[in-house]
């Protein structure tokens, strides 16, 4: 059978057997950093569902979420399942043409009946087992599949529990589908999951509340890398190739199917676990750290409007020692990341505060270091400003976002349009709006102190160009990084046009925009320097007190 068809700007080369890698996607130009390399739309062999978490408050067509955008979306239930959702008819038609109406509402329906398995307690599939059906009713979908690797004989040797759990997930499948259940069918119903596995993306994005499985025989065929070259957004039904620096013509294009930023160890696990491959990438073979990957990227000069102009910074990382020289501080950071890496979400306010304690006490060697973009730190520090906003301690949350802003995230994403910074961005904005107008609590205790100082601070900064600022990067990035259509670049349009809109304030705006056009320029750079870059290293210079006052002791 053929390959998938690639977009435009893609060419394929080699075979499934031609290397270790198999087949391998290459530009069929030059492109530029932060440029869209190829759209992939939506089309008959691609499968994108809601996970079953978020399945009651995503369009089950679209993938539109509810609870990102309440105002617009109104989800209804279909009236025969009441299992899938809809946002409007047309998805509702659309999803009942491709799927829906070809088998997989009677089968939700006969799983809401049905009373004697683990999906009677709940009422809904599994994620897997619902990618599964869609697979098994749409000819169009299981054909996409035939050519795409799925390692089913590493996954039934790796480990006989996983098999095992994919033999029940392919009978319940066969079983809601009305499906014969021979030994044959039940072989090829699993083979179908492992290619699932191997070759989904998993969408969720709780920060813009985006959630999801998808799955592209085309997209599956572009290799990973921990020092990729590109990175994949999703817009719905539709997938995003974007540059993250200039690639040549005829240059390999890779992703990462993982998050890159974490320790080779965790890395690898990940990979084998899933993918079943080793990494070979720079990355891992030379086992470089964030700093080490960061100095290696060939466009600083990309940030000269941003909150890090100073690009010789992350050419010469102000650390006191890299990690990958000191192999005590390496043991270390694994035996701590295992304890200090899971998600405080759900968690009562008083135990938050207890974890974050005992979290910023493991990294202190990393805190001695300055590593502060290595794991686990890093995110010790981003919980604590979801901690200190939970609280409306917006000053603490507003120190914490700018530390974040300076010292970790552009190491771990060098170019400006990196996801994370962008939507670091738009928090320091909307903590600016909140300390602009007062709305901050006052903690108690030996914070009050340190927390007059914040404010005596704020008080001689001007809050709302620094936020229109802010916000000005955040649209001017959002497109590389995603899309228009991304909530990140909404939510910041919105806030800019009324920050724009409030009177008396033509001269900042005009100034405002001269900045976005040439921050460089000898009349804007004076003063994007002295109301926004001074103010924003002096609130990240509390940030480090702002911890020790309240997760030191």
């Amino acid at each position: 059978m053929p390959a998938p068809s690639l977009p435009p700007n893609l060419v394929l080369r080699g075979s499934p057997a031609s290397s270790p890698r198999g087949r391998s996607v290459a530009a069929a130009r030059t492109l530029r950093p932060g440029s869209t390399i190829a759209i992939f739309d939506d089309g008959p062999a691609v499968v994108a569902i809601p996970d079953t978490p978020h399945l009651g408050e995503t369009c089950s067509y679209c993938l539109r979420v509810a609870a990102a955008d309440p105002a617009d979306v109104h989800l209804r239930a279909c009236t025969g399942c009441r299992t899938s959702s809809y946002c409007s008819r047309a998805c509702q038609k659309a999803d009942w043409r491709l799927v829906h109406g070809r088998g997989e509402c009677a089968a939700f329906q006969e799983v809401r009946r049905s009373g004697d398995s683990a999906a009677a307690i709940t009422r809904v599939l599994p994620t897997p087992v619902r990618a599964l059906l869609q697979v098994m009713l749409r000819p169009e979908a299981l054909a996409g599949l035939a050519d795409v690797e799925g390692h089913v004989e590493r996954v039934r040797t790796a480990d006989p529990d996983t098999w095992a759990g994919l033999e029940l997930q392919a009978r319940a499948a066969l079983h809601y589908a009305g499906r014969e259940m021979s030994t044959q069918s039940v072989a090829e119903a699993v083979e179908i999951l492992c290619k699932l596995q191997v070759n989904s993306f998993n969408l969720l994005d709780v920060d813009v509340g985006q959630s999801g499985n998808y799955i592209n025989p085309a997209l599956a065929m572009v290799n990973h890398s921990c020092v990729p070259n590109a990175f994949v957004q999703f817009i719905g039904r539709k997938a995003t190739l974007h540059a993250f620096r200039e690639i040549k013509e005829g240059e390999e294009i890779e992703i990462s199917y993982i998050e890159c930023t974490l320790h080779r160890s965790q890395r690898q696990q990940a990979l084998k676990s899933r993918y079943y491959f080793d990494c070979v990438c720079p990355r891992c073979k030379d086992d470089l750290d964030i700093y080490q990957v960061c100095q290696k990227y060939p466009h600083p000069e990309l940030n000269s409007f941003s909150l890090v102009p100073d690009f010789g910074r992350l050419q010469h990382p102000p650390i006191k020692e890299s990690l990958n020289s000191n192999k005590l501080l390496q043991r270390r950071v694994e035996e701590i990341y295992p304890v200090c890496s899971g998600s405080l979400q759900g968690l009562s306010l008083v135990e938050k505060s207890k974890q974050l304690g005992q979290r910023w006490k493991m990294c202190a060697p990393l805190r001695k270091a300055e590593l502060y973009a290595i794991e686990p730190l890093h995110q010790v520090f981003v919980e604590a400003g979801v901690y200190f906003s939970e609280q409306n301690n917006f000053a603490y949350g507003l120190a914490i976002s700018c530390f974040i802003a300076l010292n970790s995230d552009p190491y771990r994403g060098p170019m400006p349009f990196d996801g994370q910074r962008v939507k670091g961005m738009l928090m320091i904005a909307k903590l600016l709006t909140h300390t602009a107008s007062a709305a901050s609590t006052v903690p108690s205790g030996s914070g009050v102190a340190l927390a007059t100082r914040i404010s005596r601070a704020l008080s001689k900064m001007d809050q709302v160009t620094m936020c229109q600022i802010a916000l000005t990067m955040v649209i001017r990035y959002s497109p590389e990084a995603h899309s228009k259509e991304w909530q990140v670049y909404i939510q910041a349009r919105d806030l800019l046009n009324e920050l724009e809109g409030l009177p008396g304030r033509e001269r900042e705006n005009t100034m405002v925009y001269a900045i976005s056009r040439n921050p460089n320029s000898p009349d804007e750079k004076p003063f994007f320097e002295t109301v926004v870059l001074d103010p924003i290293r002096t609130l990240a210079q509390f940030a480090l007190e702002v911890m020790d006052t309240e997760f030191g002791s």
